[in-house]
């Protein structure tokens, strides 16, 4: 069940409502609507609900850069594109994203340029525009988290650098700005993955080569920890899904095959057995399953199952042979 309200002459759905209450406006964490006599949840008590996941982007081996957007519906397990387009073509963005937006923050464009752009995709009606928000520099291949309350671009490159940043950017108003601390080490081509209550990014490319640490955000407190556990193997450009118990990092480069999870409640990892291979792929997560598209210029799509932990394909594929497409999850009911 969803909520609506009705503003500027339109129904818009609501994924949150605010009440001010001691002097202070405080988040409504659940919501009951009678229908029919009965009270039943609207939203938030009864969790989220994953929609869709929008595979942004990419870079062809002509070469050419992307600007196509596709949607791969959940439920049905089918891909297809959609009229929006990115602002131009970009391939590995930091991606960012509540039950309302995705955002694609940084990214290259044609000519090997960087850039601190962003965009914004809008789920309810599937529109992509540039917002007036930047990142503070000009950066690609940062690894992206989500909490409720704001995205993060952790580390990147500048151009010059690899840098040890982390952005934060409040989706209430989309005002980015450094957050205090800095990472452990200066990485890029890392990806993210985040629980409830924490942002991870995984592996990455440093000045001394590939890194197997983990580190990132809490929350709560934006303040950065880094992790006693690593990867199984040093790697950079690795696919990232998660399900609410874990995070998972599959292939990357050096090329191999592996598929690392990291318990996000004993914050341990473990190698499976379960084998993937590719790197540079876009990478979608509902509560049941990751899925891993493109990637090594390819265009298929492989399905992961959080369940039993196994890797198989759909079926289905990309829009064409590509490596460095962004995702974006659409989930209703995000608290």
């Amino acid at each position: 069940m969803a909520v609506q309200i009705y503003v500027g002459g339109y129904w818009r759905s609501v994924s949150s409502i605010q009440v001010f209450v001691g002097g202070q406006w405080k988040t409504v964490n659940a919501l009951k609507v009678q229908v029919s006599s009965v009270w039943k949840d609207a939203w938030a008590a009864s969790g989220p609900s994953p929609v869709n996941t929008y595979n942004c982007g990419g870079y062809y081996n002509s070469p050419s850069w992307l600007n196509v957007i596709q949607r791969l519906v959940f439920s049905t397990e089918t891909i297809s594109t959609i009229s929006a387009t990115l602002s131009s073509g970009r391939q590995y963005m930091a991606p960012a994203y509540n039950s309302n937006y995705g955002y694609l923050m940084g990214g290259q464009i044609s000519g090997n340029v960087l850039i601190n752009a962003i965009d914004r995709l809008q789920y309810s009606t599937e529109t992509c525009s540039n917002i007036s928000a930047t990142l503070p520099t000009n950066t690609w291949t940062a690894a992206g988290a989500s909490s409720v309350y704001k995205g993060y671009a952790m580390g990147g490159y500048d151009g010059a650098n690899r840098m040890n940043v982390v952005r934060g950017m409040t989706f209430a108003g989309e005002y980015v700005a450094n957050i205090s601390g800095t990472l452990s080490i200066g990485k890029s081509h890392s990806n993210g993955v985040h629980s409830s209550t924490r942002g991870y990014e995984s592996g990455g490319y440093t000045t001394g080569g590939a890194t197997n640490n983990i580190e990132g955000v809490t929350f709560a407190s934006d303040t950065l920890f880094n992790l006693s556990a690593v990867l199984t193997m040093a790697r950079y450009c690795a696919g990232s899904v998660f399900s609410s118990n874990k995070g998972y990092w599959n292939g990357g480069s050096p090329t191999n095959s592996r598929i690392d999870a990291l318990n996000f409640s004993a914050e341990t990892v473990a190698l499976l057995t379960a084998t993937g291979g590719l790197y540079g792929q876009g990478s979608g997560s509902s509560l049941t399953k990751g899925y891993w598209m493109g990637g090594n210029y390819t265009n298929g799509i492989s399905a992961f199952a959080f369940s039993n932990e196994t890797v198989y394909g759909i079926g289905q594929n990309v829009y064409q042979s590509m490596a460095y497409s962004i995702a974006l999850n659409y989930w209703t009911g995000i608290k």
